[in-house]
C-alpha cells in the first residue's frame, strides 16, 4: 500500500468515526430523555396511588352523606310516632 492509499484510508476512517460520534451523541440525548420520562412515570405512579386513596376516602364520605337524610327522616318518623302515642295515651288517660 502506498502512502497515498494510507492517507485516503485514514481520511475515510476519520470521516466514519466523525459520523459515528455524531450518531452516538444523538443516541445519548435520546437515552437521557427516556431516563427522564421513566423518572416522571415513577412520580406519576405515586400520584395516581395517592389519588386512588383519596378517591376511596371521598367515596366513603359521600356514602355517609347520602345516609344522613335517611337518618333524619327516620328520626322524624320516630318522633311523630312517639308524639302520636303520647297524645293517644294522654287522650285515653283523661
Amino acid at each position: 500500500m502506498s502512502d497515498e492509499d494510507i492517507r485516503i484510508a485514514l481520511a475515510e476512517q476519520k470521516k466514519e468515526i466523525g459520523s459515528l460520534k455524531h450518531r452516538m451523541d444523538e443516541v445519548e440525548d435520546i437515552v437521557r430523555v427516556v431516563h427522564q420520562l421513566a423518572q416522571e412515570m415513577v412520580g406519576l405512579t405515586k400520584e395516581v396511588g395517592f389519588m386512588n386513596k383519596n378517591l376511596t376516602q371521598l367515596t366513603l364520605k359521600v356514602s355517609d352523606l347520602e345516609k344522613a337524610p335517611v337518618r333524619r327522616w327516620d328520626s322524624l318518623i320516630t318522633g311523630l310516632i312517639g308524639a302520636a302515642a303520647g297524645a293517644f295515651v294522654t287522650f285515653i288517660l283523661k
